[in-house]
């Protein structure tokens, strides 16, 4: 097992921690042997920073949101997903599995996020109002209990 930077929505989230069981193939990052090497890392404790990172970005790309739940997971490399930037599937597992949950504050990505929907993730990254975002702009922990205050609005 080990720790997969999952980007949700607030809905994803909410449903999710009320009990619905996520389905298998939900993309996730991870501290890959891959990613550690396309990033020069090799403290894992850098890893993980770097894998919620691009989960950040990925959640941008994807649903215009910096929301990440943390999972404890075995995770499979994802059927086309980018190994450098560490993309893998997690199997179904329920909310017990999140042990914490990273977001912006309200309105901090909305640039970032017009900027780079739709993009993939490796074009994404290098975008320069995300470069910015990464910069500027630190994410928030959570505990997995929060979830609520994250999902209102």
């Amino acid at each position: 097992m080990s720790l997969v930077f999952v980007p949700v929505t607030p809905q994803l989230l909410a449903d999710w921690a009320g009990g619905a069981a996520m389905r298998p193939g939900l993309p996730g990052i991870a501290a890959t042997d891959e990613l550690c090497e396309a990033f020069g890392v090799t403290d894992a404790e850098e890893a993980e920073r770097v894998a919620l990172l691009v989960a950040s970005v990925a959640g941008l790309t994807a649903h215009g949101v910096r929301l990440v739940a943390v999972v404890s997971a075995t995770a499979e490399p994802r059927a086309g997903g980018d190994p450098d930037f560490g993309e893998v599937s997690l199997p179904a597992t329920s909310y017990h599995s999140v042990s914490a949950i990273f977001a912006d504050e309200p309105r901090a990505a909305v640039a970032a996020a017009a900027a780079v929907a739709g993009l993939p993730l490796a074009e994404a990254w290098e975008h320069p109002a995300v470069t910015a975002l990464l910069s500027d702009v630190d994410l928030l922990w959570h505990g997995a209990g929060e979830w609520e205050a994250l999902t209102a609005g």
